[in-house]
């Protein structure tokens, strides 16, 4: 007899599994989205540039955590996905505690090496005497107690996801995020503590939802396991989960990089261009988050049915999905667009700030509609066994295309060449990543007959 949880992946009309799976995930990143401008908001309510401007260059950092919780979240909740479609339970808890397990250990050893090199770490992120001492203050906070939390909440929420309970994985983030909102302004404002106390709502709000998952998956999950017993090196563990999150942590050690290389750049025409970048880009996030958040959310029905062979169902929520995220993406686009003015006033109310930040969005919101199918496409290769195509993707956009693109436009455009090079990169790597992407799913055509 099937549970409840392989009727969805087997049996549910692909609509309504995949309304049941992405809209928690999408609510949730809903609520990630706000909780990332909390920070800003409340920083921003100090009418202090170098106070935003720490944000955004201690940015990076975190972006680098993220590094880390999708290399094994990603890698870890596919291989699950895939081995629950085979009825392969024992594959599911050795997977799953060997992403708990690495989680826990890099994020560790990256508070201590962020620690020992913090001096190098602000040199290198861009901070120069005006802003050095808060973004020290922000990343202390962050790095020094909060790396380890901040990486396996997340890495837990993958695996409560890919074993079916996406309402559950969607509480558990929103819960330390929603913690976190409350927290932001008591710290920042009331007790006057400022970009740290941004940091501290951050760390309580991220170890919240990390107590939050290891006592769910104790007590409630079926296959999801975080005891040590079930953790092995072998049998084909690390080398698969490696070989599938492997894309998307370096995806997003890229964007980690690429933010560096940008403030760097930013940096060298003022701290208010840092912080217009800033504003703008925390205004305009909910355009590529809540795509990503759908595509994130059917994640488990497409490794799923890999896993089974069912190709029909593979397909059809494939093409359903890539049509919510190109509509969900034109709707955010045109609200972040219409209303450019009043996000950046409500984030810094600074007249040179303002016209800047309008500027950011109008031009950096030119390929929102479509992050959401860039997102799909890895999705799609890192589900299906594709490592090499997944990786190859993931390197696109943030790497391969922008980088070289920021510092050739910089050079050609100034401030105004920067600001062009995320969205040409983005319909660059698009491009490319339908063709891998479409190349790939005709060879699984051909081969199933489907």
């Amino acid at each position: 007899m099937m549970d409840d949880k392989t009727i969805l992946f087997e049996k549910t009309p692909v609509p309504k599994a995949v309304m049941q799976l992405a809209v928690p995930t999408i609510l949730s990143s809903l609520v990630m989205v706000i909780y990332n401008l909390a920070d800003t908001y409340f920083v921003g309510m100090m009418n202090n540039p170098v106070q935003n401007a720490a944000v955004t260059l201690a940015a990076p950092v975190l972006l680098a955590f993220n590094a880390v919780n999708n290399l094994f979240g990603v890698g870890s909740s596919s291989m699950m996905s895939r081995a629950l479609g085979r009825r392969d339970y024992e594959s599911v808890r050795r997977s799953s505690a060997f992403g708990f397990y690495c989680a826990l250990f890099f994020g560790l050893l990256f508070s201590v090496l962020c620690t020992v090199g913090l001096n190098p770490l602000l040199i290198l992120l861009g901070a120069d005497a005006n802003t050095m001492d808060a973004t020290a203050g922000y990343l202390k906070w962050t790095v020094l107690f909060g790396a380890a939390p901040a990486i396996l909440n997340v890495v837990m929420a993958y695996m409560v996801r890919a074993e079916g309970s996406s309402l559950h994985a969607s509480i558990g983030t929103m819960s330390g995020c929603l913690l976190n909102i409350i927290l932001d302004p008591i710290f920042i404002l009331v007790l006057g503590m400022g970009v740290p106390g941004a940091a501290i709502a951050t760390l309580i709000g991220t170890a919240s939802s990390s107590i939050y998952y290891i006592v769910f998956i104790i007590r409630k999950c079926k296959h999801v396991t975080i005891h040590l017993h079930d953790f092995t090196l072998g049998q084909g563990v690390a080398t698969g989960v490696l070989a599938i999150g492997l894309p998307s942590g370096v995806s997003t050690l890229l964007n980690s990089i690429s933010g560096i290389f940008e403030n760097n750049l930013l940096v060298a025409h003022g701290d208010h261009y840092v912080a217009a970048l800033s504003v703008a880009g925390r205004a305009t996030m909910i355009i590529g988050m809540l795509q990503i958040g759908v595509a994130m959310g059917v994640q488990p029905i497409i490794a799923y049915s890999y896993g089974a062979r069912n190709w029909k169902r593979m397909r059809e929520t494939i093409l359903k999905t890539s049509l919510v995220t190109v509509i969900l993406g034109l709707a955010l686009t045109l609200l972040c667009r219409g209303f450019s003015t009043t996000l950046v006033k409500a984030f810094l109310d600074n007249t040179t700030i303002i016209p800047l930040g309008v500027y950011v969005i109008s031009i950096g919101t030119l390929s929102g509609p479509f992050i959401g199918l860039y997102q799909l496409c890895t999705t799609f290769l890192q589900s299906t066994e594709k490592p090499s195509y997944a990786l190859f993707v993931s390197l696109l956009r943030q790497g391969v295309i922008f980088i070289p693109a920021l510092y050739l436009l910089d050079s050609l455009y100034g401030f105004h060449g920067i600001v062009w090079a995320q969205p040409l990169a983005t319909f660059i790597a698009l491009g490319l990543a339908l063709i891998f992407a479409l190349h790939h799913y005709k060879k699984l055509r051909t081969l199933s007959e489907i």
